[in-house]
């Protein structure tokens, strides 16, 4: 009995502190950063935002990279509205479990339809235009992806 209450105990730790490292070295970063790791740009994909974007510094996004990271990963991307505008801030962490080198989509399906301005938000409070991206939800009878809905043809 007493082994398997050291082994319980073992591995309720161990569970519980599988992602120190990455918490402990979690650090919001600035514009700096982004623009050396290759920069970052922004686009729609029905109601997700999706941000491209690569830490490690192996991809060219906007800019040609001059830092490469070989165990950095996005552990989060902030985002806020304020009104119609997106604000984006990059938290990097050692790489750990489910942490990669880009950061996922951001679901905007609770966001109102319109027109929305993405910026960059430094921690210090400076802002960096990344463009504008429009959220429209498909109405019923129309097509997907943009496209405009098909109709049969009549005979």
């Amino acid at each position: 009995m007493k082994y398997i209450t050291t082994l319980i105990l073992l591995l309720s730790t161990t569970v519980a502190f599988s992602d120190v490292a990455g918490f402990l070295t979690k650090e919001t970063k600035d514009w700096k950063f982004v623009q050396a790791v290759g920069g970052m740009k922004v686009s729609m994909k029905n109601t997700a935002l999706l941000v491209e974007c690569d830490v490690s510094g192996t991809k060219k996004v906007t800019v040609k990279p001059t830092m490469v990271n070989s165990a950095l990963g996005v552990r989060e991307l902030k985002h806020k509205r304020d009104g119609n505008t997106i604000s984006l801030t990059l938290v990097t962490s050692v790489i750990g479990k489910g942490i990669t080198t880009s950061p996922k989509p951001i679901d905007l399906s609770g966001y109102p339809d319109g027109d929305y301005s993405i910026e960059y938000l430094d921690p210090d409070g400076a802002k960096h235009a990344l463009g504008k991206v429009t959220l429209q939800r498909k109405k019923n009878g129309e097509g997907g992806g943009g496209q405009p809905a098909t109709r049969p043809e009549s005979k």
